[in-house]
C-alpha cells in the first residue's frame, strides 16, 4: 500500500466513524485509542488532539509529538484530508499562547509563573537554548516538570516553532531573583525569538 493510498484509507475510516469521533471529549474514552491506532498506521509518532466545538467546526489536530522528521508527513496527511462538514483538520499544534495551566500527573504547572534564561552555544551560535526556571522545582516533581514543560512549549509556541526555533531545553529551579540573573518571563518568549531572528538576520 503506497503512502497516498494509506492516507486515503485513514480518511475514509474517519468519515465512517464521524459519530464516535464527534462524541469524544477526552483521552479516557476507549474510542480515542481506537482512533490513535488507525492514525499510527501512517506513522508511529502520530497522535491527535481535539478542540472544543467552535461555531460550526471542531478541530482535529494531528501532532507529530515534536518529532521534526515527521512534520512533512503530517502536512501531507492534512493536505489530503477531505472536506467534512463540522470539522477542520490542522497539521501540528497551532500557537495557543501562555494563558493556560497544565496538570501533569496531579502537579499543576503555570507557564505565566515561569521564567527563561537564553543559553548560547559557541559551537552552534545560531541555536537557541533555554533554561526554564520552574517555581517549587524539587526532586519530588522533577520528572513531571521535565515532561510537562516541553509539551507546554509546543502548545504555547506551536509544535513547529518549538521544534525549529528552540534547539535545547533544560529545566531548573526558579532563582529567588530571576530578573537579576538574566531571566526573562516565559510569556515573553515569542517576542524574544522574533527579536533574536532579526538580530541574526541583520548580523
Amino acid at each position: 500500500m503506497n503512502e497516498s493510498h494509506a492516507i486515503d484509507v485513514f480518511w475514509r475510516w474517519f468519515q465512517a466513524h464521524l459519530a464516535e469521533l464527534s462524541a469524544l471529549t477526552d483521552a479516557t474514552d476507549p474510542f480515542w485509542d481506537v482512533a490513535i491506532v488507525q492514525l499510527r498506521r501512517l506513522d508511529e509518532h502520530l497522535c491527535f488532539e481535539l478542540s472544543e466545538q467552535d461555531g460550526d467546526a471542531r478541530g482535529f489536530i494531528i501532532t507529530a509529538q515534536g518529532h521534526e522528521e515527521t512534520f512533512s508527513a503530517v502536512d501531507y496527511i492534512v493536505a489530503r484530508a477531505p472536506k467534512v462538514r463540522g470539522w477542520q483538520f490542522v497539521a501540528l499544534k497551532p500557537p495557543m499562547g501562555f494563558g493556560f495551566v497544565t496538570t501533569y500527573e496531579g502537579v499543576a504547572f503555570d507557564p505565566c509563573a515561569m521564567w527563561f534564561l537564553p543559553l548560547d552555544s559557541s559551537s552552534h551560535p545560531h541555536d537557541l537554548g533555554l533554561r526554564i526556571g520552574v517555581p517549587n522545582y524539587t526532586g519530588a516533581i522533577r520528572r513531571q516538570a521535565d515532561n510537562a514543560v516541553p509539551v507546554m512549549l509546543d502548545t504555547a509556541l506551536s509544535e513547529r516553532a518549538a521544534a525549529l526555533d528552540v534547539q535545547h531545553v533544560e529545566i531548573s529551579a526558579l532563582p529567588e531573583s530571576p530578573e537579576k540573573e538574566g531571566y526573562i518571563e516565559l510569556h515573553e518568549l515569542p517576542k524574544y525569538i522574533e527579536w533574536r531572528k532579526r538580530r541574526i538576520h541583520n548580523a
